[in-house]
């Protein structure tokens, strides 16, 4: 694993330097004396350099080498266009403008045909639940892992705040609410939305921009508590096939293969070296056969081999695994 991180972030970093000289080369060039002297035939070779020499330091550093998709190539050939427009008097954009806007259209329809094939993947993993089935349709557009996982999580959070309080839970969803946690989320807003009042009132006296950022932060961990609150909701702990998939929230997931689970027996307190899925208070602990990798935010990962889940009736639970 470490090889293969090293073999993916040499080209990144190498690449990224190179774009990073070649930048600041043209913008140093573009505003010297010596472009005033001979403002046409530089500003040719600054264009193409923006556009034609960016694009090949993309392509032999990312493309070629598959550390970063295609399109990647497209966009800097088409934010080349835009920065000699915007910065490099003389440029001939004519015929640029025109391959630009053309690679535009070009990449506006693969993206199309990749968005079929995300909605068709995401639908035929449905049942691992909305961020891991969203994840599993941008990796199949040939979006890399890491960042599938930010974009599902973040698409995810943004449906369940805007469409979550109009859906129930599928059928055979196990309840995890007997705890009374779920009124835990909404006193959060509450005092949050009282909280981020006052700090903005506050903060408005000393500078507006300051106080309009720390609310905007406020408002986005509010849409993530609510979303976290829906996905318990609508995702909760389920059985699907010869899968039992554990989810708390937006937080924590994973998917088991009922043949790996050596045990499930009931307890109130998590025992030392489990990992704690439950809602306040446990009420199973799921023992394997061997360690799994459970995933979190951002990509986060653990692998532990038992898990203290808060299950309403543990033992409709057993049957529902037998």
């Amino acid at each position: 694993m470490a090889t293969l991180t090293r073999s993916r972030v040499r080209p990144l970093a190498a690449g990224g330097a190179a774009l990073a000289a070649l930048y600041l080369a043209v913008f140093a060039i573009v505003g010297s004396a010596m472009f005033a002297r001979a403002p046409d035939p530089i500003a040719l070779a600054v264009t193409l350099d923006l556009t034609v020499t960016a694009t090949f330091i993309v392509w032999w550093f990312g493309v070629r080498r598959n550390v970063v998709p295609g399109w990647v190539a497209v966009a800097v050939f088409s934010w080349g266009v835009a920065m000699a427009r915007a910065w490099v008097p003389h440029a001939p954009l004519g015929a640029l403008v025109a391959v630009g806007g053309a690679l535009e259209v070009a990449m506006t329809c693969w993206l199309l045909v990749r968005i079929r094939r995300v909605v068709r993947t995401a639908r035929a993993a449905r049942d691992a639940g909305p961020i891991d089935a969203l994840e599993a349709g941008l990796v199949a557009a040939r979006i890399p892992a890491r960042l599938a996982t930010i974009m599902a999580t973040e698409i995810v959070v943004v449906g369940l705040v805007l469409t979550g309080w109009f859906r129930r839970p599928r059928p055979g969803a196990i309840s995890m609410r007997s705890t009374g946690w779920m009124t835990i989320p909404w006193l959060i807003g509450f005092l949050m939305i009282g909280e981020t009042a006052a700090t903005h009132l506050l903060l408005a006296r000393w500078s507006p921009l300051v106080a309009w950022l720390a609310t905007a932060s406020s408002a986005y961990l509010l849409l993530w508590v609510i979303a976290d609150a829906q996905a318990i909701r609508l995702y909760p702990v389920a059985v699907s096939g010869t899968t039992l998939h554990v989810r708390l929230g937006v937080r924590w997931r994973a998917a088991i293969p009922l043949a790996e689970i050596a045990s499930v027996t009931e307890i109130r307190a998590v025992p030392d070296g489990a990992m704690n899925l439950a809602l306040f208070e446990p009420t199973v602990l799921v023992t394997l056969r061997a360690p799994v990798v459970v995933r979190g935010l951002l990509g986060k990962r653990r692998r532990t081999d038992r898990i203290a889940l808060t299950i309403d009736d543990p033992k409709a639970f057993l049957a529902q695994l037998a």
